[in-house]
């Protein structure tokens, strides 16, 4: 078994079936806990309030993106292989479902304008989130890969000097 490609046991196929509910599941419970944290503190400082402008519009975006964050990040870390494209189609199903809501959204006549602006803006906070955290997750796992390799030839020129 080779160190820098993990082959998954047989044992593993339950974190595919448990890959999409894992990451809606997380990330949902992620930012509201994150909303809650800033909630508090927005209440703590005294400064803002509910119906002020941070409430009404920095806060939504802020939990969006932290959405975006941990469902990118639940989506490469639940898949036991095939981490980054697995993360990729996740981001994909996600996107399109933003793109699809968005759509349904700005063509319901009943929907006010400002919550049509909050709700796209929402999507693209949760959508740029996602997609650098995949790319930092394939940076990462890049620099695993010359980790090991550097480890190996070093082992391996150790190896010959005796």
């Amino acid at each position: 078994m080779s160190i820098d490609t993990p082959k998954s046991s047989p044992q593993e196929w339950w974190r595919w079936v448990a890959l999409p509910f894992a990451t809606i599941a997380g990330a949902i419970i992620g930012s509201v806990l994150m909303g809650l944290v800033l909630w508090f503190g927005m209440k703590m400082q005294g400064g803002f309030s509910e119906d002020g402008w941070y409430f009404r519009y920095v806060m939504p975006v802020i939990s969006s993106a932290i959405f975006g964050y941990l469902y990118s990040t639940i989506a490469v870390e639940v898949a036991p292989r095939g981490k980054i494209i697995a993360g990729t189609v996740m981001v994909t199903i996600l996107g399109l479902i933003a793109a699809i809501s968005l759509f349904i959204s700005w063509f319901a006549p009943a929907t006010p304008i400002g919550e049509k602006i909050q709700m796209t803006v929402g999507s693209m906070a949760t959508m740029v989130v996602a997609i650098l955290t995949l790319v930092d997750a394939n940076g990462q796992s890049a620099r695993r890969k010359l980790t090991i390799q550097l480890i190996r030839r070093k082992n391996h020129e150790s190896c010959r000097s005796l």
